[in-house]
């Protein structure tokens, strides 16, 4: 988990993990609640699965002595708190609360516990600022923006190869791994957040020809900053760029057409350059 190290916290780094994952959010607890219900009050074999889940985890996953000793060797910290996922929580929680409610039996008291329930899962929980002011309705069933499906669409008609290299907009760089995988991202992941400012991005030498190239590129695409045209040149030649996807409202086409992309098709949004970067070599 960012900004926390086993070195510093030891045994404390799996409850300080958990605290941070799970904020002021009570549904663990709630989770916990359900066992011991089904356990004393309930049916037991019905409370196996999701006592059986949270044992194991606790033996192995969630264990504060086996977490120090091989998290650090996989280099698994800053992603140690995904294994709070595998937890089922927010399942368990529905159940319990269904089961609770379906105990009763007459049908007024059923009613009251179910806004009982409600109240109590809305207060336990952690609301999202935003959700209502923000939403909007996907585009498409990829979830995608439909013109980041018109870009892809437009260079796999153009190329010959199965599997181009593309830079894209930073707003539809981490996108495009989730509708096209056959097309092969130039700027790494890692690369555009150490060079966003993330602290917390490991394995990055700033020296290497390889982030040279990756800071050139996106100095110029991400953040407009003044790069000699030779540079930018080599950087998309080492890089062996195939295409570029920029936004029509980037200021400075020119400077992509002196540099010798050719813009090959625009969409609503976007323009697409080609680079014939093995004429460069």
């Amino acid at each position: 988990m960012a900004g926390l190290s086993l070195n510093e916290t030891g045994l404390q780094f799996v409850r300080i993990c958990l605290q941070n994952y799970w904020g002021t959010c009570l549904y663990l607890l709630l989770f916990a609640a359900g066992i011991l219900w089904s356990l004393c009050c309930h049916r037991k074999q019905e409370a196996r699965i999701f006592l059986g889940y949270a044992v194991f985890l606790a033996l192995t996953a969630y264990n504060p002595f086996l977490v120090k000793y091989i998290v650090p060797k996989i280099n698994f910290e800053n992603e140690y708190y995904r294994l709070f996922w595998i937890l089922p929580v927010i399942p368990g929680v529905a159940y319990y609360t269904v089961r609770l409610i379906f105990a009763l039996k007459k049908r007024w008291t059923k009613v009251l516990l179910t806004i009982v329930s409600a109240a109590v899962l809305v207060a336990a929980g952690t609301p999202l600022q935003g959700v209502v002011e923000n939403f909007a309705l996907a585009e498409n069933i990829y979830k995608v923006p439909d013109d980041l499906r018109a870009v892809c669409d437009v260079i796999h008609k153009d190329s010959k190869k199965e599997q181009p290299r593309v830079i894209f907009d930073g707003s539809l760089n981490s996108l495009v791994r989730q509708y096209d995988p056959s097309l092969q991202l130039v700027l790494h992941r890692n690369a555009v957040l150490y060079r966003a400012g993330s602290t917390v991005i490991d394995g990055i030498d700033e020296d290497s020809a390889w982030y040279h190239r990756q800071k050139t590129l996106m100095d110029v695409l991400y953040y407009s900053e003044p790069v000699d045209l030779s540079q930018f040149q080599q950087a998309l030649t080492g890089t062996h760029t195939d295409y570029l996807v920029v936004p029509i409202s980037w200021g400075n086409h020119e400077y992509l057409q002196q540099a010798g992309c050719q813009p090959i098709a625009q969409t609503e949004e976007n323009i697409v350059y080609y680079y014939d970067w093995q004429q460069k070599i």
